[in-house]
């Protein structure tokens, strides 16, 4: 397992307002990668990958985010790990699932982000899925400037 802490997991839903998701997903990953952590990026499907494979290799140089794919070479050495489904081969303690689907079997992490965007009723439901299997919670909210405020809590 790659869990580092005990307890249950946490799931982290961020509400995206009028930024583009490449571009929220990306500047989260840089502060993941910064922290230490390692992350497993859940995709819906091969062209999905190809998408987010294509962008990190694309985006600018002095921000490069050190990246592969799941069936790529030495998938355990990435910082970060694209797939198809939920992969702590790289040691991943962190899952993001960038196309807005469940991600079951999740609690093999420490952390599950998701995202609302476009239908919030579907962000809703699994944020319910997820409150039910007794992960901790948390909701964040983007301002029109892009900084992010905890639901309740702090700014970051």
């Amino acid at each position: 397992m790659a869990r580092l802490r005990e307890g249950s997991p946490v799931a982290r839903f961020y509400q995206v307002a009028g930024a583009s998701l490449d571009g929220v997903l990306t500047g989260l990953l840089h502060k993941l990668v910064d922290q230490g952590l390692k992350v497993c990026v859940l995709v819906g499907s091969p062209a999905r990958l190809r998408h987010w494979d294509d962008l990190l290799w694309r985006h600018p140089l002095e921000r490069f985010l050190p990246h592969g794919v799941w069936d790529g070479a030495d998938p355990e050495l990435q910082p970060v790990l694209l797939a198809l489904t939920p992969d702590e081969r790289n040691g991943a303690t962190v899952v993001v699932s960038a196309d807005g689907g469940l991600v079951e079997g999740a609690g093999q992490f420490d952390v599950v982000v998701d995202f609302v965007v476009g239908d919030p009723a579907k962000a809703r439901e699994r944020y319910r899925w997820y409150q039910g299997c007794g992960y901790g919670m948390e909701y964040w909210i983007q301002s029109a400037e892009g900084r992010w405020t905890r639901a309740g809590g702090s700014e970051q």
